[in-house]
């Protein structure tokens, strides 16, 4: 056990409240899991007796010393609307328009999160979203260092209109539209994504112990949780560290941004890609911002707040070389404590690094939301005059700050799925991944212990859909390794070792120029049809299409594939597959199909231990299944 992990642990406050209250999911307006027992919590006078009343069903409790109480709903058939009673010593709450039906939790990043309104031909699923039977819950974005039982403030029900369906998560909307107009039954969806997130933020300090290879971060967190300002000087030391190792000794953060190489930023600021500098015309990587201002000596004895607006994605910053902090987000206003000392008479000097791997990039501002506050309350606008320097080669890597968002560790569960523990659930879809593309061989534990967080938190049976990567990025022109494909792979194989938990192959449903595919019904339709096979309801594969052994026969591999019906699309043979020897050297393979069967011609001079088929981050498939399903991308050893 990791030392000091059992301080990270549920924290919630009970206030004085004048009448009772429920705690978690069930709002006004919810829809409650069916046919079985729904768990309550909540609030009411401490020591009372509350009585809870719903659909002619009487529960008594009595809440403790602090106000908290818990019962539960007998399983109950579809149905509602009801009104859900809860009354106390200080009198009778109500919450009304309460359904029994089924629930889905929808989770991952920006492609889950993608709303309907981007989707293709949005108009038509809009103008359509009238009805009172599918409820919609979005959770805000919210981090936390702890789990919470409390969600987020702002959380609602809404009923799905065009009003609300717009901004919902297309995926989750789609899928759900289709399985509630098969079942006829009460329908709540639950979004609960953010764009840019990695996997490890949507799991708990526990999961992440048990996954292994996290205590680093772990400690870090709990530093951070204890003495937020150490924390922030041992990630300031650790960054440097590892920046001096791969840049050859460098310490900008220590100059005073007026030297070789800085140049002057425009007024405004913006996406460092409009600048009229060539070398930051369509620049992924990192820049130094720099920008010095004159204190006097009365005013250098004083500390203050570092505010620097907004930046997309990651920022270090210093201010006369002593780290101040360092956040990955595009939408979080940066402000930074400045502690008494760091400032001195005279010229001051602000460092900032940024980081931006996709789309805009840099110091975003607006310039007036820039300035340093002082204690005295004294404010020095600092929006203008900045300088920066382009920094040509971008490492890898790097350490994080764990109590980051996207970019942490447990912080994004903590706060956005912890309190949704206890819920009962109907199913799960997950759409996540693309943060992890440059770590994809430690996904497959990182996601099969995610589900099982889930089973634990929603039900043992719980059924997840998996949303496999779509194709994104470089079309492969030579065999080789592919960091997209490791985690579509971890994906097929945690699918492939659970028989409740499904595929959604998604490989033809991407734009390798956009991370963010608009065709969102095609991938609902898929999810819908996994949701079906796990379910029962229809055959098929919920683990995708793919053979289970590849063996050598002399100069071949045979692999025969679990169905007939295969055809192939745009040529007179499978293409895509790939031979690799054991030291990972792979080379383009030819293929035929008969039938169910499939072989590979083994490449000339190479040993084959590995077959992979549709590898690389945005490969061109062309075997298909009768009705239009892609095979899945796979890895198999070679008998």
């Amino acid at each position: 056990m990791l030392l000091g992990c059992a301080a990270i642990v549920p924290a919630i406050q009970f206030s004085a409240f004048a009448e009772p209250a429920l705690t978690g999911p069930v709002l006004r307006s919810a829809v409650v899991q069916r046919e079985v027992p729904v768990p309550l919590r909540g609030s009411a006078v401490p020591g009372s007796r509350v009585l809870v009343e719903m659909a002619g069903v009487e529960m008594v409790t009595q809440a403790d010393k602090q106000g908290a109480w818990r019962t539960e709903l007998p399983a109950m058939q579809a149905g509602g609307p009801y009104t859900l009673s809860i009354q106390d010593s200080s009198g009778t709450s109500r919450y009304d328009d309460i359904l029994v039906g089924d629930v889905i939790l929808c989770s991952g990043q920006s492609n889950m999160e993608f709303p309907v309104y981007r989707a293709l031909n949005p108009d038509r699923v809009i103008a359509s979203a009238d009805n009172p039977e599918i409820r919609l819950m979005t959770i805000p974005q919210v981090t936390s260092i702890r789990p919470l039982e409390a969600l987020p403030e702002g959380t609602v029900w809404e009923g799905a209109t065009p009003e609300t369906v717009r901004d919902f998560s297309a995926v989750c909307y789609l899928s759900g539209k289709a399985l509630q107009e098969d079942s006829g039954v009460p329908l709540g969806l639950i979004d609960a994504s953010w764009g840019g997130s990695q996997i490890e933020a949507w799991l708990s300090a526990d999961d992440l112990e048990r996954v292994g290879g996290f205590s680093a971060q772990l400690e870090q967190l709990f530093l951070f949780a204890q003495d937020k300002h150490a924390a922030m000087v041992a990630y300031g030391e650790e960054w440097e560290h590892w920046w001096r190792a791969f840049y050859d000794g460098d310490t900008t953060w220590a100059d005073d941004a007026d030297g070789t190489g800085w140049k002057p930023a425009p007024a405004e600021m913006a996406d460092w890609q409009t600048y009229d500098d060539p070398e930051l015309k369509d620049h992924l990587g990192r820049v130094w911002f720099g920008r010095s201002f004159t204190l006097s000596a009365v005013q250098a004895r004083e500390g203050g707040a570092l505010s620097l607006g907004l930046f997309d994605d990651t920022d270090a910053t210093w201010i006369n070389g002593h780290f101040l902090g360092s956040t990955s987000s595009w939408t979080d206003a940066r402000t930074y404590a400045v502690p008494a000392g760091f400032l001195k008479a005279g010229k001051n000097t602000i460092i900032v690094n940024v980081r931006n791997t996709y789309g805009p990039g840099g110091m975003m501002g607006p310039a007036d939301a820039v300035s340093l506050k002082l204690t005295s309350g004294n404010i020095l606008p600092l929006g203008r005059d900045w300088s920066y320097k382009v920094i040509s080669e971008d490492k890898p890597g790097g350490p994080q700050p764990p109590w980051e968002s996207v970019s942490g560790y447990t912080t994004i569960h903590n706060a956005m799925t912890a309190p949704l523990a206890g819920y009962p659930l109907r199913g799960a879809i997950w759409y996540q991944g693309e943060s992890n593309t440059d770590r994809g061989e430690r996904y497959e534990p990182l996601l099969g212990q995610l589900i099982a967080r889930w089973r634990q938190d929603f039900g043992a049976e719980l059924p997840v859909v998996v949303v496999q990567l779509p194709g994104y990025g470089a079309m492969p022109d030579e065999a080789g390794p592919s960091g997209w494909s490791d985690v579509r792979e971890a994906e097929r194989i945690v699918a492939l070792n659970d028989p409740l938990t499904g595929l959604a192959v998604t490989i033809d449903a991407g734009d390798r120029t956009d991370i963010h595919p608009p065709n969102k019904q095609l991938v609902a339709e898929r999810v819908k049809d996994v949701f079906d096979v796990l379910d029962g309801q229809q055959g098929g594969f919920a683990d995708g299409i793919a053979p289970s052994r590849a063996t050598r026969i002399q100069g071949s591999i045979e692999m025969e594939m679990p169905s007939e019906g295969l055809k192939v699309i745009g040529s007179d043979r499978p293409v895509a597959f790939q031979a690799c020897d054991i030291s990972g050297r792979c080379e383009w393979a030819d293929a035929s199909l008969n039938g169910r069967s499939i072989r590979i011609e083994v490449p000339a001079d190479l040993e084959p231990a590995v077959v992979r088929y549709c590898w690389g981050d945005a490969p061109f498939c062309n075997l298909f299944s009768d009705t239009n399903v892609p095979v899945v991308p796979f890895s198999l050893v070679v008998d």
